[in-house]
């Protein structure tokens, strides 16, 4: 009977940890595909308009805590100590903060048949910025997309012993079989499952680690040595303000039920999210005390081969799953739904509908994970990529709050996307002067993210010059 716990040739699996992830696999999948059933073309593009309170909270959820995030959290509470632990605060405050701009967002979508965030830009403004917009959007998603498969991927060959690229195709075929069924309905059914089983995962092996562990960890967590007022600073602001260039959030409002639903649902997304950041710092934490010297980005994946039980490699391996699924169905139905609603719709010039929009969201879904998935083969800097995508995507940020509250020119918006862009590459452009490149830019994280003061002093400034166009 002990034959199924052992490991077998070859592998860190035993014939029981390959169980539990079929198990999970199809589970998945079968709740996806589930989704696809009775579902009129308005539930594939935005699950109906009929969201409710658990799957907004899960979902919200999901969404931001991927396979990346386990790495990149990881890694920064490993090289920061405490001071990332303020991206969860930062990012419950965000939810917290956005719940009036997202009720008053629900109005507009069901008046306006909002799908993207882009579409908001487009009714707000004119025609390029909301196109500038979106181009934006596919950089910064692409870039996200691309960072769920590289880390979720590691992860999974790190642990199980798979090579990189089965774990890559593994996900990403899961992935591509449901969304085409179901759509945005899918993504909500099956981000209800995942994420349950990733928080139930992820507290279990944080409480394994803390019971074993108390005192080293302890030490970890009045250690103030590494923290960085600069880098504290920059965690919370991130955390605040990314919720306004978040795409996902957006299309979970449009999809809500209620006005209850999103104010509810965001205010337990906050919840959350802390409890899931403490469980991941925990795992940071302790690979710091355990593992001094080793690469950030490796914190997560030997902090748990290191510090977990043999018994509980199979869960870990389930929760790393569960993280790179809701997280990358999110993102790739967030590229999807660009193609067919900002580019093919704005652009063609054709009467759309949403029996046109899901045959150009399936193909969308289709070219979108091949291409990453490629990309996902050649590419394996994880930390630099998403400081790159960040500082590219709080470019919107200035322009997407000032839109709630006062009259701006379409010109002051898209010059405050233009500044923000031209001030990352200044910034790529000193590091590529540097002795070492990315560990310049990633040193130099806290910089990327004032791409949002530029724009916004771009915003202004340009805003006072051609107000009369407002």
């Amino acid at each position: 009977m002990n034959g199924i716990f052992e490991p077998l040739s070859g592998s860190n699996l035993s014939p029981f940890d390959i169980f539990l992830l079929a198990l999970y696999a199809c589970t998945s999948l079968g709740i996806g595909l589930y989704a696809s059933k009775r579902k009129s073309d308005s539930d594939f593009m935005i699950a109906g308009r009929k969201i409710g309170i658990i799957g907004f909270v899960t979902s919200v959820v999901a969404s931001y805590i991927g396979g990346a995030a386990l790495v990149a959290y990881s890694a920064y509470v490993y090289r920061f100590g405490m001071s990332a632990f303020a991206v969860f605060i930062g990012t419950a405050i965000g939810f917290l903060v956005f719940i009036p701009y997202g009720i008053k967002l629900r109005k507009f979508s069901g008046e306006k048949q909002f799908y993207t965030l882009s579409d908001w830009f487009y009714f707000k403004f004119n025609k390029p910025v909301g196109l500038f917009s979106a181009i934006i959007l596919l950089i910064v998603y692409s870039g996200m997309l691309l960072n769920q498969f590289i880390a979720g991927s590691s992860l999974l060959a790190h642990i199980s012993g798979w090579s990189y690229e089965t774990g890559l195709l593994m996900s990403a075929a899961l992935i591509v079989t449901y969304l085409l069924a179901g759509g945005f309905r899918s993504v909500i059914r099956t981000d209800i499952f995942q994420y349950f089983v990733l928080l139930v995962i992820i507290i279990m092996i944080a409480s394994v680690i803390f019971q074993d562990d108390k005192k080293d960890f302890t030490m970890e967590l009045v250690d103030f040595s590494r923290m960085n007022i600069g880098m504290t600073i920059a965690f919370t602001g991130f955390g605040i303000f990314i919720i306004f260039q978040s795409a996902e959030y957006w299309q979970r409002v449009y999809g809500a039920r209620s006005n209850r639903i999103v104010r509810d649902g965001f205010i337990l997304s906050a919840i959350f999210t802390v409890i899931t950041g403490i469980a991941i710092t925990i795992v940071g934490l302790a690979a710091h005390s355990h593992l001094p010297g080793i690469e950030a980005k490796d914190a997560f994946a030997k902090g748990l081969t290191l510090l977990l039980p043999r018994k509980l490699l199979g869960a870990s391996l389930i929760m790393i799953f569960a993280a790179i699924m809701s997280a990358a169905d999110t993102q790739i139905f967030v590229l999807a739904s660009s193609v067919a609603v900002d580019w093919y719709d704005k652009l063609s010039g054709k009467k759309s509908n949403d029996r046109r929009r899901m045959l150009i969201t399936r193909i969308g879904i289709i070219s979108v994970s091949f291409l990453s998935c490629l990309g996902a083969f050649f590419l394996r800097d994880l930390v630099a990529v998403i400081i790159f995508i960040t500082g590219i995507g709080f470019t919107l940020i200035p322009a997407s709050v000032a839109s709630f509250h006062w009259n701006i020119s379409s010109r002051a918006a898209l010059a405050s996307f233009i500044s923000g862009i031209a001030y990352v590459f200044v910034l790529i452009g000193i590091a590529l002067f540097q002795s070492n490149p990315m560990e310049f830019f990633k040193d130099k994280a806290d910089l990327a993210i004032l791409s949002i003061v530029v724009s916004a002093l771009t915003l202004v400034i340009v805003n006072f010059f051609t107000k009369n166009e407002s």
